[in-house]
């Protein structure tokens, strides 16, 4: 692309050497009149000559350009929105009369050009440029081609090799492109090596300069192309494309590369050759050279387009998925012609501004699709892993040591499933997201000729627009980033827990469950609130009288909701306590249940038949948590007076060893059943003592099992409960009546019922 500011800058130099010889001319011309001489009329004929060539599109262009113009961008920024749209506009005028006078002189720009080559580059020195650069390729590609010799062989090995999983394939395909970097690396090293040896004239120093410029970009994309597309190696391909749609991909890629590589080139090889040309015909030349290459690139990029657009459709069966390879050809096109014609119409801030942002919606989308399919092969890998576990465990002729080995294997993979791919998905297509916007963002601020750093203390428009975009668009981003993270992680978390099953305590993972929720529902207030009190300060709003308002508003609800305000300050500080948990049996008062839900101000409490409690974290007093630790049951028996002791202790000794054995709860005991002997002599009979401890949660089930065995163990020995009886001694029965002996028995069941054994605790469960 030809430098027209610097063309400008040459005119505007002879234009002021004009201008100055006008202005002497003027100024004789005033001295001559004051002293009385006469000056020569010219002639009506003269006058018109004038006029037509004022009229002349490129005289008109010619006096445009003698006029001293900068570029403009430092006017833009220090200017108003108003005088820098009408110096935008003027740039276009001048680059239509420049367009004007490049495509009336392009027929004879290619003989101008070679006109003016021939005069800075004779034969003998295009002869000697050609052998140079000769020499230096062949250096460079010889220095290759050593290092070829001792690594083509492990290149070799590694396109043989067949990944298992997705790590090892982008291990293997980066180290591929690692090698072939390397090789590049010391082609690079002899071609600059030999280039920088010679002394070259300054136009051929130019011309070789991007020759090896060409070829080091051209290879270096066709590297990172390779990398990606793997076009004949589907064992590598990190990318979900077929190899026909690999190989064409990769060829239009590097089609593309080239001409991109070579059209610059091209143009900064003729704005070295007219720099010092004053006049402007040859920048005509070079402009209309130029129009034509970019149109043609431009062609060239649809051409390349299409082509893979109709192999993409015709590859793809699905209607959704051919109108979107429809949506995004279209897309480009007309993304690809825009661009061309805000540089037809020499507007490279636009221009660029445009390309920077109509490649942002694309490639977000596909690196989006991307990192999904990176984590669809992996959550593919993890299942067949999975299944071909599963089939050695249930194989029939595994034997013992394989049984292991799977067993070992299916451990790991527990723990790998303990993590799966899945919850990192969001992160990772966020952060992508992340990266690509504040890339764009920094190229904007380059084309815009700003420093990010710097921009708070600029005054113009534009800085002050861009510092208010940036200040909320960071926001924004790294709200989202800290809130998919910090929420992928919570939800990850929630789903690994596993409640506790009916009648079990809960453990300690119960806390992380009960926390969890309230930081999640904190952390998006708190982010919410922050993003927008950081986009009222970046759009010039002072905060500080909102901070102060809001303080004084809180202090009115806090006086006008006390209640509420003590609600959450108190369940604040039980959950710092870690007095109770989710899944956790407590007793608050007269209410008791399982923990089933928090909020930020109320607890709820489910009772063991169903009744739900919300009870208000001020309204909490003491709390009696049965769930924590451990928890010692102690059963009471009451056998008659005669009972042997001893044969009794041996008896609960044995029932506690076959408790610790059983495969239910055996394992939940902390201490096993054993006796604690006579507790109390009773009126009737002794009462026996029995404890045992287990985790909480387990006692219900265990005890059950207690009194099942103690009671069939004590009848198989000959020991029997006692029996609550009162005796009534009638010395002269067959005198009393039939009344008189029901009134008897009723004192006796009277004097029974008055004397029972304290009953078990309430809604006990």
């Amino acid at each position: 692309m030809i430098n027209t500011v610097f063309l400008r800058r040459h005119f505007a130099v002879i234009g002021f050497i004009l201008l100055s010889l006008l202005s002497i001319n003027s100024s004789y011309a005033a001295q001559q009149s004051i002293e009385g001489e006469q000056l020569s009329a010219q002639s009506g004929t003269e006058i018109e000559d004038f006029k037509r060539l004022l009229a002349d599109p490129k005289v008109q262009y010619w006096l445009q350009q003698s006029m001293p113009v900068d570029d403009g961008s430092e006017n833009f920024q220090q200017q108003g929105f108003r005088e820098s749209f009408a110096l935008l506009l003027q740039q276009i005028r001048d680059r239509k009369l420049a367009l004007i006078v490049a495509w009336d002189q392009a027929a004879q720009a290619p003989a101008m050009i070679a006109k003016k080559w021939q005069s800075q580059m004779s034969t003998t020195e295009a002869l000697r440029a050609i052998i140079y650069i000769l020499i230096f390729l062949f250096v460079g590609a010889g220095l290759e081609w050593l290092y070829a010799q001792y690594t083509g062989y492990k290149l070799l090995q590694l396109e043989l090799i067949k990944p298992e999983s997705l790590k090892s394939k982008v291990e293997t395909a980066a180290y591929r492109a690692l090698l072939t970097f390397a090789g590049l690396l010391f082609f690079a090293l002899g071609s600059i090596g030999v280039f920088l040896s010679f002394n070259w004239p300054s136009l051929v120093e130019h011309l070789v300069l991007e020759i090896l410029i060409v070829i080091l970009t051209v290879r270096i994309g066709t590297t990172v192309t390779r990398f990606f597309l793997a076009p004949k190696l589907k064992e590598l391909r990190l990318v979900p494309l077929s190899g026909i749609q690999a190989k064409t991909v990769h060829f239009w890629a590097g089609v593309m590369i080239f001409l991109s590589a070579l059209n610059i080139a091209v143009a900064t090889v003729f704005d070295h050759l007219i720099k010092d040309v004053p006049g402007g015909l040859l920048s005509h030349s070079a402009l209309s050279i130029n129009l034509i290459s970019n149109l043609a690139l431009m062609l060239v990029a649809q051409l390349a387009l299409w082509r893979i657009y109709l192999l993409f459709s015709s590859n793809n069966e699905a209607t959704g998925g051919r109108a979107s390879c429809k949506f995004w050809a279209l897309y480009f096109s007309f993304m690809f012609a825009i661009v061309y014609l805000l540089w037809t119409i020499d507007t490279p801030v636009l221009m660029k501004s445009l390309l920077i942002i109509g490649l942002l919606i694309p490639l977000t989308h596909l690196f989006r699709n991307w990192i999904n399919y990176l984590f669809d092969q992996a959550e593919h890998k993890y299942q067949h892993v999975r299944q071909h576990l599963n089939e050695l465990s249930s194989a029939p002729d595994s034997g013992p040591s394989a049984a292991e080995e799977s067993a070992s294997e299916a451990d790991d993979d527990e723990e790998f499933a303990a993590h799966p791919y899945q919850n990192y998905r969001p992160i990772a297509r966020r952060l992508m997201r992340f990266v690509l916007v504040v890339i764009a963002i920094f190229s904007l601020a380059v084309v815009w000729g700003h420093n990010l750093f710097a921009l708070s203390a600029a005054s113009s428009m534009t800085a002050k627009f861009f510092s208010v975009a940036i200040d909320i668009i960071a926001a924004v981003l790294i709200a989202d980033l800290i809130w998919v993270w910090a929420k992928t992680y919570i939800d990850k978390r929630l789903a690994d827990y596993e409640p506790p099953e009916e009648g079990h305590a809960p453990g300690p993972e119960a806390r992380m469950a009960t926390l969890l929720p309230l930081f999640r529902s904190t952390l998006i207030v708190t982010l919410i609130s922050m993003v927008v009190f950081s986009v009222l300060a970046s759009l010039g709003f002072n905060i500080g009288p909102l901070l102060a308002g809001a303080g004084v508003i809180g202090l009115a609800i806090g006086f006008g909701a006390q209640t509420l305000v003590k609600d959450v300050v108190s369940g604040v500080f039980y959950l710092i306590d870690d007095a109770f948990r989710i899944g956790e049996y407590i007793e608050v008062g007269d209410l008791r249940g399982t923990v089933e839900s928090m909020s930020v101000r109320s607890l709820r409490v489910r009772h063991h038949r169903g009744a739900v409690h919300t009870i208000p974290f001020g309204e909490l007093s003491a709390i009696t948590n049965h769930s924590r630790d451990w928890v010692i049951m102690k059963l009471e028996f009451r056998i008659p007076f005669d009972t042997n002791m001893k044969l009794v202790k041996k008896l609960i000794k044995k029932i506690g060893k076959e408790l610790l054995t059983n495969e239910d709860f055996g394992h939940c005991f902390i201490q096993p059943l054993k006796s604690q002997g006579v507790r109390r002599m009773e009126e009737f009979n002794m009462v026996l003592g029995v404890k045992f401890m287990t985790r909480p949660g387990e006692q219900w089930v265990i005890r059950r099992e207690a009194y099942h065995k103690i009671r069939d163990t004590f009848e198989a020995n000959g020991i029997g409960l006692a029996e609550r009886n009162v005796k009534v001694q009638v010395l002269n029965i067959d005198t009393l009546d039939e009344q008189t002996k029901q009134a008897v028995a009723g004192a006796a069941h009277n004097a029974v019922e008055q004397q029972l054994p304290p009953g078990p605790v309430p809604d006990e469960p």
